[in-house]
């Protein structure tokens, strides 16, 4: 973690700053060069207390774990370290928090940590090749230039392997990728190959899109793809999310589509068992499965004279898709009619449907300016 998404980092509880308190630390001179003294030097260990309230967050593995429930979710890290947050602080009435099931859900943050770590890096995310693909899609979705985002701060919400948010970087932005799940750790420790010599300025932090660790309009971008429908509350969620944008800043999401009848109820049928199955037993079941789901996808793209990306992925590939689709508690689908009407019933202007054609089946994207 740089000081600089220490700058950028509040008390999702309260929002007030986080001061920081390093136990171990490396320097980074090739950060240094690009972007001066506050990227100068990445903390491995160390923790961030909030300046107003006695809530304080872990920094683990080089990543920030700023969730408001963070003794609840690292009791084993505080224990361990239990001398060195004395020393640093003076303070032995560090306190947690927890937060209720409206705002966190575990069974999420479970679901999403194994998906990603099942997840191998060179697999296709979603079927499609990031590096080589996702990167100009982002334009595309976002409707900017490369030249638009130099030097700008984007905001990935829900950014899951890391991958598409540190293509970003390659733009000339400065990124932040969030993520309620341990993928963030992944993402982090593999953002040198995928950011290239942009490394310095993407970042990746452990939060929660309901409570979010940030101050309301931090940045000029923001992006979740694929996220909010799987909270306790799209809209509220959206909400936290957009108030994060800058007025005037780009704001992009992508929600599931609502589905005809013969595929939607069956789907909601199965996922009312999947969904409360233990994760690592349905991701087995999933790895099981995935030959026979690719069969019937296929027999069925190919009665409707149409192709399927599915043709060319592994197994673990589609393992993986059918984990996302049949693990998470919340699975909210949505019309265009529906998310338009929340862009604008939030005063957003220039609304509109960016869906890609490749997703139109599955997916609705839309985007709008604050």
């Amino acid at each position: 973690m740089k000081q600089r998404l220490v700058e950028l980092l509040r008390c999702p509880a309260c929002g007030s700053t986080l001061q920081s308190h390093s136990f171990e630390e490396r320097p980074d001179p090739a950060g240094l060069a690009a972007g001066g003294e506050a990227y100068g030097t990445e903390i491995v260990e160390g923790l961030l207390c909030c300046t107003s309230c006695p809530l304080a967050y872990p920094v683990h593995e080089e990543v920030p774990r700023v969730l408001r429930n963070a003794r609840e979710e690292y009791p084993a890290w505080f224990a361990d370290n239990r001398e060195r947050i004395q020393a640093a602080t003076g303070r032995e009435d560090l306190t947690g928090d927890t937060v209720d099931a409206s705002r966190f859900d575990k069974r999420s943050n479970e679901s999403f940590s194994l998906q990603w770590q099942k997840y191998q890096y060179g697999d296709k995310t979603w079927f499609k090749d990031d590096l080589a693909l996702r990167k100009d899609e982002f334009l595309d979705a976002v409707r900017l230039e490369a030249s638009d985002l130099d030097g700008r701060l984007v905001l990935d919400a829900g950014c899951g392997n890391g991958r598409l948010t540190a293509s970003v970087t390659r733009h000339g932005a400065e990124v932040v990728g969030m993520d309620l799940s341990r993928s963030v750790v992944r993402a982090h420790q593999m953002r040198e190959q995928h950011a290239g010599e942009r490394v310095a300025f993407l970042h990746f932090v452990q939060g929660n899109v309901m409570e979010p660790p940030f101050a309301a309009e931090t940045f000029d971008h923001g992006h979740t793809s694929g996220v909010l429908h799987h909270t306790p509350s799209t809209e509220r969620s959206f909400d936290s999310f957009l108030k994060l944008v800058r007025p005037g800043g780009r704001v992009y999401v992508q929600l599931y589509r609502k589905r005809e009848a013969w595929v939607g109820i069956p789907n909601q049928l199965l996922r009312a068992v999947t969904c409360r199955l233990p994760v690592r037993l349905l991701f087995q079941l999933c790895l099981l499965i995935a030959p026979v789901h690719r069969a019937l996808v296929l027999l069925v793209s190919s009665l409707r004279g149409e192709s399927s990306p599915i043709r060319n992925t592994t197994r673990r590939e589609q393992a993986v898709s059918l984990f996302d689709n049949y693990s998470p508690r919340y699975q909210y689908r949505y019309t265009p009619e529906q998310v338009r009407a929340m862009f604008e019933e939030r005063g957003l202007s220039n609304v509109q449907d960016v869906t890609f054609e490749n997703e139109a089946r599955h997916m609705v994207a839309f985007l709008g300016d604050r």
